[in-house]
């Protein structure tokens, strides 16, 4: 079977690894092209994994009109999915739409009469599920091992999440905060895990670490202080492209995440209520000496945790003395421990069969309702009714 030709929107991190992935499984795949609104991203990127015969295309439309294109990849800013994702659609062309799905449920549902509409693949790169801690508690929970699932525990503790207070991830207006940009990715874990619909969400927030602070410049280059946060270029190449986003989002590289603007926060706890009687609570916070994501089901027949950084899941079961333990690190040697990898095959797999993707327009639509439902809440502090 000849490879899918994919084009990629939006040369940016999350293309970067698709990229490598069709490097490394060139049976998948083979790149057509990059469209970036800043074409030497696009070539940088091209230049970095050796493409050959990849276009830098100067328009989405040149993109979708490229005989070779039969898949999108849509990785642009946050804010900017709908765009492509619909007009790759409509020219017939298979989907892939980086998380979260758009920033509002109105672009949401713009975004489904269009994939109701088409005959081709609409994937929402909701890639942990695929991650392999993460599979193998669903799949404990689905196999009915751990009886009836009342409660869900997930943290998400992200040294480099510090980062986000340097980016476009920052700003709501691009990214819709932290409560979307980032944690759209643990919401649909605990719509996945829960197996219910959500109804009630209560969440609390704060930027309590990253707020501006005495004596600190705009940019790192700039700054006297003796601070651990300062930038530094772990490769002057990657930090040459980094530095092509400066006039888009009118910031430095090496902005400095004190005094940088942002209306987003650093830590935060949620706690949702499902109509199946299961409750979760989701803590995230960025201010960490460490990365992990960690999980915690609690059912009436038995409970199990996982834990990405260790790689491991563990089982009890009620009224039996021991534990049973999944040791998973081989399955986790790529990005987002193993789930990259695993999304992007099952990503061309759909594409060739047409089965349903694991994440698509319903699973990506309720995680940014809920996302924006804890927004509000944070917001108004207050609980909030889906």
């Amino acid at each position: 079977m000849s490879a899918m030709g994919l084009a990629v929107i939006g040369a940016g991190m999350r293309s970067a690894i698709m990229l490598d992935y069709l490097k490394n499984n060139p049976h998948e795949g083979v790149v057509t092209g990059l469209y970036d609104i800043i074409p030497q991203r696009s070539q940088f990127l091209i230049d970095r994994h050796g493409i050959k015969g990849a276009t830098v295309y100067q328009s989405l439309d040149e993109a979708l009109a490229d005989p070779r294109t039969a898949a999108v990849m849509v990785a642009t800013v946050d804010s900017e999915h709908v765009e492509p994702s619909i007009a790759a659609l409509r020219a017939g062309k298979h989907v892939y739409c980086e998380k979260p799905m758009a920033i509002t449920l109105e672009d949401c549902d713009t975004m489904i009469a269009e994939a109701k509409a088409a005959r081709s693949v609409f994937y929402v790169g909701m890639n942990l599920r695929h991650g392999p801690v993460h599979e193998a508690l669903h799949d404990l929970v689905a196999s009915g091992q751990l009886g009836k699932l009342l409660t869900v525990e997930a943290n998400e503790y992200y040294y480099g999440g510090r980062t986000y207070f340097r980016r476009w991830n920052g700003l709501r207006r691009y990214g819709g905060g932290l409560w979307l940009t980032k944690a759209c990715h643990d919401f649909d874990l605990l719509n996945w895990m829960a197996g219910g619909r959500p109804t009630r969400i209560y969440a609390t927030c704060s930027l309590s670490h990253y707020k501006p602070k005495d004596g600190a410049a705009a940019s790192c280059r700039q700054c006297k202080l003796d601070c651990p946060d300062r930038y530094i270029a772990a490769d002057a190449k990657w930090d040459e492209f980094l530095a092509m986003l400066e006039p888009q989002f009118g910031r430095p590289r090496d902005a400095c995440l004190y005094t940088a603007e942002k209306d987003t926060f650093d830590n935060g706890i949620a706690v949702v209520d499902y109509d199946n009687d299961v409750r979760a609570t989701y803590t995230v916070n960025v201010v960490s000496s460490r990365d992990t994501r960690q999980m915690r089901l609690m059912g009436t027949d038995g409970a199990a945790e996982g834990d990405m950084a260790e790689g491991v899941v563990r089982v009890w079961k009620r009224h039996v003395n021991g534990v049973t333990t999944l040791d998973l690190r081989e399955k986790m040697k790529s990005s987002h421990g193993g789930a990259d990898q695993q999304i992007m095959a099952d990503f061309f797999r759909c594409c060739r069969t047409g089965d349903r993707p694991r994440s698509s327009w319903a699973e990506g639509r309720l995680c940014v309702e809920v996302a924006l439902a804890a927004t509000r809440s944070s917001d108004l502090k207050q609980a909030v009714t889906l």
